[in-house]
């Protein structure tokens, strides 16, 4: 059966993200131990709320060895806000709290001056 595993660390509203994953003609699975994240085929990482608050759950949950090893086997990923930005070694949001460090680089907010598409 098809399925796409979903990563909720429970502060973000992926109802709209799993209606999409439906109309797909997916059916959904959600992480519950790190070991799902680990037998994931497509995994997404939906977040919205604050950067640090993210990390401590990843952290305490155990998710964030299976999570670096999901994604240095180079297997169907998809972060959304949050759940892109976690894989920086850090934010301008919380300075200090690191993230995965996947990727090098700090997330820094759109300057006011910048023209952001909606």
């Amino acid at each position: 059966m098809n399925y796409i595993t979903v990563l909720d660390y429970g502060a973000g509203n992926v109802r709209s993200v799993v209606n999409a994953i439906k109309s797909l003609g997916y059916n959904v699975r959600f992480v519950k131990k790190p070991q799902d994240i680990t037998n994931a085929r497509i995994l997404v990482f939906p977040g919205v709320g604050a950067f640090g608050e993210m990390m401590k759950v990843l952290n305490n949950q155990g998710y964030t060895d299976a999570l670096l090893q999901y994604l240095k086997e180079n297997r169907p990923f998809l972060g959304i806000c949050l759940g892109l930005q976690a894989l920086f070694e850090e934010s301008e949001e919380l300075p200090g709290i690191p993230g995965l460090g996947f990727f090098k680089g700090r997330v820094v907010r759109f300057r006011t001056n910048l023209s952001v598409p909606h």
